[in-house]
């Protein structure tokens, strides 16, 4: 008998012996968790992936699913990046957050450094990506004059530059009665078009700085655009970014958990 399956049963052992000495509540719990893993769910796995393998697709499924055993609400940005990491750790891939207080890239995969969001919006739309902060817009001159925003740019520019890929996890169905997310790739090479966009200031707007738009179109077709957000956070969107141009990676769907039967 292999050393993995000794551990198994060992395992198995230790939470039989267990179970016998907690309470009602921690019971109930416990059978809520064992519960989720026998309810049905689609799960989809894009062949030449090279980040989800057949076995973290299952694995971050389970994560997805556990959470929402105990929570309605999306899964937030800091669970995505822990998660992703443990499952990939978990299937045998080099994976590591990044340290704490790193800007621009968020965990290594591979030694590729990747920036991971997360898109949960009420209005979330199938085919086009909204990323309400991609990154803060720190220093550098902002005020009413549209070349500001040349700066602004750049500062998204720098930001790219040292990241390799970037993921995003996007919560389409929030329960009531099915839960849907997708890992969606977005190309860095899409993103790098921004160099060659035109800008629009929005000078009727009463924020100062002034809020402004870079818009990325080829052959008359809006890409995506990057919002320049002039409020107190000085945060970057990326807004209308069209999901045909990106990868799929992976999708979950699965209901909601049954209520638990208190007998």
């Amino acid at each position: 008998m292999g050393n993995k399956q000794m551990n198994r049963n060992e395992r198995i052992q230790r939470l039989l012996a267990a179970i016998p000495a907690l309470g009602d509540y921690r019971l109930e719990l416990i059978d809520r968790v064992v519960s989720v893993f026998s309810q049905p769910w689609e799960i989809f796995r894009a062949q030449d992936s090279d980040i989800i393998s057949d076995v973290s697709l299952a694995d971050f499924g389970d994560v997805l699913r556990l959470h929402h055993s105990f929570s309605r609400e999306p899964f937030s940005k800091d669970k995505f990046e822990f998660a992703l990491e443990t499952v990939l750790m978990a299937s045998g891939s080099a994976a590591q957050l990044a340290p704490r207080g790193t800007r621009g890239y968020d965990l290594s995969i591979t030694e590729q450094k990747f920036s991971l969001k997360t898109e949960a919006a009420k209005g979330i739309r199938l085919s086009t990506l909204h990323i309400s902060k991609f990154m803060e817009l720190g220093g550098g001159h902002w005020g009413d004059n549209p070349a500001d925003l040349i700066g602004m740019r750049q500062q998204f520019l720098d930001n790219l530059a040292g990241i390799n890929r970037i993921l995003v996890l996007r919560a389409l169905r929030k329960g009531t009665p099915d839960y849907l997310y997708e890992l969606v790739e977005i190309p860095k090479s899409l993103l790098e078009m921004a160099k060659d966009g035109r800008f629009e200031m929005r000078m009727e707007s009463r924020q100062y700085p002034k809020p402004g738009y870079c818009i990325v179109e080829e052959k008359g077709k809006v890409l995506f655009s990057l919002y320049f957000d002039g409020g107190g956070e000085r945060k970057l969107q990326i807004k209308g970014l069209m999901k045909e141009l990106c990868i799929v990676h992976a999708t979950w769907r699965f209901e909601e958990p049954p209520p638990l039967d208190p007998a």
